[in-house]
Parts: structure tokens; C-alpha cells; sequence
């Protein structure tokens, strides 16, 4: 079987067929993706910069609940 690296598949069409699992198999595959150090990484440093960008101050966990539920 060939590796996705190795094939051309664009976004919509990962997502089309993400879209057909059944739920419990889109819960395994998030929970594989979200095992992997890189995607740890870089969910981390997105998220970073998205608290950059929008100019969110350093709060603990229910101050930014409260504030991103205003």
C-alpha cells in the first residue's frame, strides 16, 4: 500500500473521507495524530501564535474559558 507522502491528495478530499467514518473510528485516528511529538509541537506553536496575533494575555485555564466565552 503506498504511503500518503508519496501521493498527490489535497484537504478536501482527506476530509471527504474522515467524513464517512463512523465516530468511534474518527476518535482512534484523532488520538493516534494527537500521540505524535511533531503534531504536539506544532499544535502547540500555532496556538501560540494565534494568542500573538489576537493579543491574548497569559491566563490560566478557566480565565481563558471565561474569555473566550465572553
Amino acid at each position: 500500500m503506498p504511503k500518503l507522502k508519496d501521493i498527490d491528495v489535497n484537504y478536501d478530499q482527506i476530509k471527504d473521507l474522515v467524513y464517512q467514518l463512523a465516530f468511534e473510528k474518527k476518535m482512534a485516528l484523532i488520538k493516534e495524530i494527537v500521540k505524535d511529538r511533531g503534531y504536539q509541537e506544532s499544535f502547540y506553536h500555532f496556538t501560540e501564535s494565534l494568542a500573538k496575533k489576537y493579543d491574548i494575555p497569559d491566563m490560566n485555564e478557566s480565565e481563558l474559558d471565561a474569555y473566550l466565552h465572553e
